[in-house]
């Protein structure tokens, strides 16, 4: 018999309202006492079953008795009910999501929180991570999220989804599409007062942006600099009329922000690659067979682009992590996920020089991309030659790196002969006398046991299918 395992989600832990516990794949969420009854009006106002139908929110069913029992014991009397969460395939960060994607992530939360208020609930916080992409649409995860509203308390998480969504989205429309990244710098949010001194200067003719950042940043550094004093201030009370009308003014600017695509390296790739017809035809179909023979349930398409072999992928393969380093890539990928409704590929931004790292406390609030991207079988196609040359990575740093993946690996070696390669070398000194498919054989040799070869037909290329 085995052990069961399970652990707490690290990224659950500062809720007194409940926790998020894994055991042997399944998702569980605790409501503890504390968090009774909100979660109780939750339920009987009808907001929880109105958000499942619209498909905004997780899917979750109570639980008559506790489904870990040495969970059970030792949280005693605090655990008041146990739920069971549907578990979403791949978890992703805020930092890794293209503009579309967290742009999605705002308008959901905004809907909900004017759901909420009409059945005389608020949404207690905005924080990006309450939201994941599933199944091809963004979704709200946190359960114990809402409060009971009270007449005339502002909307306590307003400061929360200016800094998670609002700002960022700002700065990525305004500015540059990569400020995402900064994400992985502030677990919490981009500070007010960063998002306006780095908007630009036409930003504060804009009585909505004024508002809600440049206004709000200077009130912020006014709060602080008075903190200190004693003389204690009245709390100012909005009616239920005004924070609808708050929430909708937010609602109506984010739809507004829109991030013109610039021209960037793979935003257009398939369009300028040197591959003929019958040899892109030819890979696909290597890709295809792999799978078919394979049959993963799992896959990570490193290098992915606009998700172009993702799509090759049979729609037995239940999880496509479709991953690129190129933001204008990911969000193509994205729309079109979402335009076609595909519920299997999870476009995300990843640098695999510098991938997401575990971040939040101890490094561990939020796991790192390896930690949450082992798969079936891997796909690196077009991109060793990106890596070794481009990056200065030894061969065996990628095989090291596929390994870590998973036992099955599909590379495409891209040789120096190649046009592709022969552009990365124009531009600096060959100092690679060891980039050359017999070296790349060897190296892979160290993690895997097999190496199958299919040569590309019409091309310098060779498919390589490597297995532990």
């Amino acid at each position: 018999m085995t052990e069961r395992q399970t652990e707490q989600n690290f990224g659950s832990f500062r809720d007194p309202a409940g926790n998020v516990f894994e055991s042997d794949g399944a998702i569980f969420r605790t409501v503890t006492e504390k968090g009774r009854e909100d979660y109780e009006f939750f339920v009987s106002s009808g907001l929880g079953s109105e958000l499942q139908s619209k498909k905004w929110l997780i899917p979750y069913r109570e639980l008559e008795a506790c489904p870990i029992p040495e969970r059970g014991q030792e949280s005693g009397a605090q655990v008041w009910k146990w739920l069971e969460v549907e578990k979403v395939p791949f978890v992703s960060w805020p930092c890794e999501w293209c503009f579309h994607q967290l742009k999605d992530a705002a308008v959901l939360t905004l809907k909900i929180q004017q759901a909420a208020l009409e059945k005389g609930m608020t949404l207690k916080d905005a924080s990006a991570y309450n939201v994941q992409m599933f199944r091809g649409r963004p979704i709200f995860i946190d359960l114990l999220s809402f409060e009971k509203y009270e007449e005339g308390r502002p909307w306590t998480a307003y400061r929360q989804f200016v800094m998670h969504f609002l700002g960022p989205l700002l700065l990525m429309g305004r500015r540059d599409l990569r400020f995402s990244a900064l994400f992985r710098d502030w677990i919490d949010g981009f500070p007010v007062d960063f998002v306006s001194k780095n908007l630009p200067w036409t930003t504060r003719f804009s009585p909505s942006c004024q508002i809600h950042v440049h206004w709000h940043a200077k009130l912020l550094r006014k709060y602080e600099s008075t903190r200190g004093e004693q003389t204690a201030q009245p709390k100012k009370k909005l009616s239920l009329r005004q924070l609808k009308s708050l929430i909708e003014s937010l609602l109506q600017m984010v739809q507004g922000i829109s991030a013109p695509y610039p021209q960037t390296e793979w935003g257009n790739y398939y369009e300028d690659t040197n591959y003929s017809d019958s040899a892109f035809e030819y890979k696909q179909q290597i890709v295809a067979e792999i799978c078919a023979r394979l049959e993963p349930r799992k896959v990570v398409d490193l290098g992915a682009n606009c998700g172009e072999f993702s799509r090759v992928l049979p729609a037995s393969v239940e999880t496509i992590i479709s991953a690129d380093i190129d933001p204008v890539a990911v969000d193509k990928n994205y729309v079109q996920v979402r335009r076609a409704k595909e519920r299997n590929i999870y476009p995300i931004l990843q640098d695999l020089c510098n991938p997401t790292p575990g971040i939040g406390w101890l490094n561990a609030e939020r796991s790192g991309f390896f930690d949450r991207a082992r798969c079936d079988l891997s796909f690196s196609l077009a991109l060793i030659h990106h890596l070794c040359i481009g990056n200065n990575l030894p061969m065996d740093y990628v095989a090291q790196m596929l390994s870590r993946l998973g036992d099955h690996a599909v590379l495409e070696f891209v040789p120096k002969e190649d046009s592709q390669t022969q552009r990365l070398l124009r531009s600096r000194e060959d100092i690679f006398p060891n980039y050359d498919l017999a070296h790349c054989l060897e190296a892979f040799s160290k993690y895997f046991s097999r190496a199958e070869q299919f040569p590309v037909k019409d091309s310098l290329r060779t498919i390589l299918f490597f297995q532990r």
